[in-house]
């Protein structure tokens, strides 16, 4: 609902500015609309862009162009927790690191790095208004319109035995758990002996599952009967996929207003075909953006302590519903 009233308001700043391009043709002003066409190319905090600008009256101009953010990919660290103890995950790791070696032959790392991947282009509409007679300060007013995950995080092709060696030892972790399967032959007609699956069902349930520590519940997470599955401040583990991949997404809304200033004078002293300027403003988000893992859970607004790389990017996220934007700009006279 705030998209489309946000729509139509700057529908009507059009159109009321084309009223004002009408009468200013009407009253014969040396300026009028679409009399010439400027080509610009941006690069700033929205990435590396271009746009093309022209007048709509004496005071106003209209501006359509894209950007894109450059694949920039930082690698993030996590380290592989055993359990819902921080303390005794370590000892714990080391043991069950060393029992799923000797029974499959994979190791897991106790670290795992995952790769940011941004996905941060836009479209861009704007409409900016010059008070001044020099015509090089102006306002702007406009919207941003892209994709609504921008950005992905996912394990390094490195790290994917030890999460496959994750995966297994999870699996074996609810084998020995679940006493359901006990009745079930393993293979044939071997069953499993009823001392050796109550000894190995303790020991699992002593040591706890495996995953990456992500930080801690930030509130009681419930289930859709209302049943506290996690309680806040208990540890978030992450556990790989089922195909034993661990990955991130970022989501923002598609639409998003936009609202700023910025400068533009000769960049050739006497001769107006080329200028330099800046644009400054802020991109709103309409909310936090959220960074949702493969098994939905969403980082910025149910989890704390985010670990590592990630967690610095989100408790900026945290602290900002708009994003900050500075872009500076060299145009030429097209006509």
């Amino acid at each position: 609902m705030k998209k489309i009233v946000s729509l139509f308001l700057f529908l009507g700043v059009i159109v009321n500015i084309q009223d004002a391009a009408a009468q200013t043709v009407n009253t014969n002003k040396e300026l009028q609309a679409f009399n010439h066409l400027d080509f610009g190319v941006t690069l700033g905090t929205t990435g590396i862009g271009f746009d093309f600008a022209t007048p709509i009256c004496d005071f106003a101009q209209i501006r359509a162009g894209f950007s894109y953010m450059p694949e920039i990919k930082p690698t993030m660290h996590f380290g592989v927790q055993v359990g819902d103890d921080p303390t005794t995950s370590q000892s714990k790791f080391e043991k069950m690191s060393n029992l799923l070696e000797g029974m499959v032959g994979r190791k897991v790392d106790n670290q795992i790095d995952m790769k940011g991947d941004p996905n941060f282009y836009n479209f861009n509409l704007m409409v900016d208004f010059f008070p001044l007679k020099n015509k090089n300060w102006h306002l702007t007013a406009g919207f941003f319109y892209g994709p609504s995950t921008i950005g992905k995080a996912y394990n390094t092709t490195e790290d994917m035995p030890s999460l496959l060696a994750v995966s297994m030892y999870n699996n074996m972790y609810d084998f020995f758990i679940n006493e359901k399967y006990w009745d079930e032959p393993i293979y044939d007609d071997f069953f499993m002996d009823p001392d050796l699956g109550d000894k190995m069902r303790d020991k699992f349930k002593s040591y706890g599952r495996m995953g990456i520590n992500m930080g801690e519940y930030s509130h009681d997470i419930k289930d859709e009967n209302g049943n506290i599955i996690h309680k806040a401040g208990t540890p978030y583990i992450m556990e790989p996929d089922a195909n034993s991949m661990a990955k991130a997404s970022i989501k923002v809304n598609r639409f998003k207003p936009y609202i700023g200033f910025g400068y533009q004078g000769r960049l050739i002293k006497n001769k107006d075909n080329y200028r330099i300027g800046f644009d400054c403003g802020f991109m709103i988000w309409g909310g936090k953006p959220q960074v949702i893992t493969h098994d939905g859970t969403d980082l910025v607004n149910d989890i704390k302590n985010v670990r590592g790389k990630v967690g610095d990017y989100i408790d900026i996220v945290e602290k900002f519903n708009i994003f900050p934007t500075l872009n500076l700009k060299i145009s030429k006279r097209l006509f």
